[in-house]
């Protein structure tokens, strides 16, 4: 069997590579030799799918996110309609948080 080279390149957080040399070094082998062995070891290349990144998981995230969305809304409804109208300020101000909310609901409801 021919020996051939491959160059890889990893992009990684500048923490972690540090780590990673350092740990390297104290134990006295080089990186490269440890990526070798984990490569060799048949490591997949690509984490397996975790059960959060499902559809249907996307799905109840989202039906769930909508119903907080919409406490927040009813609690800002009650909360305008106690406004007295000499605070026009205020009531312009709820009346806006009000729509942006009813907005972000109509947005995840449309999203699936």
């Amino acid at each position: 069997m021919a020996n051939t080279m491959t160059q890889v390149k990893f992009t990684i957080e500048a923490d972690i590579v540090a780590a990673f040399k350092a740990r390297c070094e104290s134990e006295g082998v080089s990186m490269a030799s440890v990526i070798r062995r984990w490569m060799a070891a048949g490591q997949p290349a690509r984490a397996p799918t975790a059960k959060a990144d499902t559809r249907p998981h996307r799905r109840k995230t989202v039906a769930e996110l909508t119903g907080v969305l919409e406490t927040v809304l009813q609690k800002e409804d009650e909360y305008r309609a106690a406004i007295p109208e000499a605070f026009q300020s205020r009531l312009e101000a709820a009346d806006w948080a009000c729509g942006q909310l009813e907005t972000a609901i109509d947005c995840l409801q449309n999203a699936f």
